[in-house]
């Protein structure tokens, strides 16, 4: 708990986080052993008024220490330091998948955040608008088999299936209202007609609202995430086993109980 931390130690985040050149200093001592001033101008990319201010407050508080070698880091900076390169981590890695947290449906839904550390992540951007939508095109233009849980569709999507490749094996578990859509628009019974002309395509819908986009490939997974409109904002990859087996269990779950589109 947070009220477990001094406010010592608290104070001593604040003072290193308030200055990117403190962080980046400590780090390439740590990195790099001891090295002089000229040498770490150079290394962290800052003023010499820069570098001896920080590097002042740096030895101040015990994490670096000077010596006629120059400056290096002390034990107590060597653990600081690996901290901080991994809450800096941390945080590049929760901004990288902030565009897929913020449409993730976390009250439906029971996936631990942290097995997503190593997806590769297609957000909707304004200068990238379908990138979600691009790469799950690109996807299933070549699969061979794939098993997904689908919350929504789309024509493009669909006609992409099994695009490049001579024959396919997929089973679709859909929400109730793209069961409706498929059974009812015309554009959308002829792309399934002409899906059973290259592969195996069989629909299945549940018997309730699918709450994200889940594709399991031959080798990885994807994830997506759309508004209540149903618009793709995010696409994740990964091949972490876990997410794979959740995908499996929750994939299996949907699956259970779903109809033939008939």
């Amino acid at each position: 708990m947070v009220s477990d931390f001094s406010p010592d130690a608290l104070a001593d985040v604040r003072f290193v986080s308030q200055s990117s050149a403190r962080v980046r200093l400590l780090l390439r001592l740590v990195e790099s052993g001891p090295m002089n001033r000229c040498e770490l101008r150079d290394g962290v990319d800052a003023s010499r008024t820069t570098v001896s201010r920080n590097l002042e407050a740096l030895v101040d508080r015990g994490w670096v220490a000077e010596s006629d070698a120059g400056y290096r880091a002390t034990p107590g900076g060597e653990l600081l330091a690996a901290g901080l390169e991994s809450f800096l981590s941390t945080a590049e890695t929760v901004g990288r998948l902030a565009p897929f947290f913020e449409w993730f449906p976390s009250d439906d839904v029971d996936l631990p955040s942290e097995w997503l550390v190593d997806a590769d992540v297609y957000p909707s951007t304004p200068a990238d608008p379908y990138a979600p939508i691009d790469r799950h095109v690109e996807r299933l233009e070549v699969a061979a088999e794939l098993r997904c849980l689908l919350p929504a569709t789309g024509v493009r999507p669909m006609r992409a299936i099994g695009r490049k490749r001579d024959g396919f094996d997929h089973e679709m578990v859909v929400s109730p209202s793209v069961g409706e859509t498929l059974r009812s628009e015309r554009k959308y019974l002829d792309a399934v007609d002409e899906l059973a002309e290259r592969g195996s395509l069989d629909f299945y819908v549940s018997d309730r609202p699918v709450p994200l986009y889940v594709g399991l490939f031959e080798g990885d997974v994807q994830l997506g995430v759309g508004d209540s409109d149903g618009v793709p904002r995010a696409l994740v990859e990964t091949s972490d086993e876990r997410v794979r087996r959740w995908a499996e269990e929750t994939y299996d779950a949907y699956r259970t109980g779903a109809e033939p589109l008939g």
